[in-house]
């Protein structure tokens, strides 16, 4: 390695480090340094291998470790002194089911877009091979096009299922792709490829005439989960283009993202930067 390139290393290193030293509380810190420890850990590990694992001393880890135990996260296994986790995170992670935090999240956000661009708007998810709409708000106008909560559609026919997949791992794309046979590889390929360019779909719907889909992903600390669908219909006096829908469309996207654990590119920079 040359001297420059182990300088950037240094001096990414030090930023990181930094950046951790900015943020970190020091007793959350080392609870959450043992607990991912731990997780990776399934046969468990005694108190002086947790300390020599994580770098630090027996003082700043063994009263960490006892207090996770007190509270039921970690057990120890009086034959081997070692520690493991319980299913008390697993336990925590199901109080509340995740579609439903989904949809609460989802929903004052589709309400905003469906008042501020008078078109209806839905949240779909896939299921398999199909489009599942977990929640839809319709347009306030007394006329308009909406899709129905619970309606379910096949997702070659759907601006949904194409931006997901834009968005899924080349295996789920390949397996998807495999299946199709009334378009060519090489069309659908592209599709996906020009979805994950703009950030969004933009198309007529295959499924109703003068429909003009609207279509945005939606993240979570793990990658896409959803989407948000404006059905979008030119009428006389539409307060709204359908570009300035988009933007619209895309920040409840970004905004519902992040209340979802996402952390987006220009917040990584940003905090980075501080």
């Amino acid at each position: 390695m040359s001297k420059t390139a182990k300088a950037t290393t240094a001096s990414a290193k030090a930023a990181k480090e930094k950046k951790t030293e900015k943020t970190a509380v020091p007793a959350v810190a080392k609870a959450l340094d043992v607990i991912e420890l731990l997780a990776g850990s399934p046969e468990g590990l005694t108190m002086n291998e947790i300390v020599d694992a994580l770098e630090r001393t027996m003082g700043e880890i063994y009263r960490v470790v006892v207090y996770l135990a007190d509270r039921g996260y970690l057990f120890q296994d009086k034959q081997t002194n070692k520690y493991s986790l319980t299913l008390r995170l697993f336990e925590l992670s199901h109080r509340h089911d995740p579609t439903e935090r989904l949809i609460q999240a989802a929903l004052p956000l589709l309400e905003d877009i469906a008042a501020r661009t008078v078109q209806s708007c839905h949240l779909g998810v896939l299921n398999d091979d199909q489009v599942l709409v977990l929640a839809s708000v319709r347009s306030p106008r007394p006329a308009g096009y909406a899709v129905r909560t619970g309606a379910t559609f096949p997702v070659e026919k759907t601006s949904s299922g194409h931006v997901v997949l834009a968005y899924s791992s080349p295996e789920v794309q390949d397996a998807y792709i495999r299946a199709q046979d009334a378009l060519p590889e090489a069309v659908l390929r592209d599709r996906l490829s020009t979805i994950r360019a703009n950030g969004y779909e933009d198309t007529p719907s295959t499924m109703v005439m003068g429909v003009r889909n609207l279509c945005v992903p939606v993240f979570d600390s793990s990658g896409v989960v959803a989407t948000i669908t404006c059905g979008f219909i030119e009428q006389a006096d539409t307060p709204t283009t359908a570009e300035e829908s988009l933007t619209i469309i895309r920040a409840a996207a970004l905004e519902l993202s992040k209340s979802l654990g996402f952390i987006s590119q220009e917040d990584n920079q940003t905090t980075a930067g501080a």
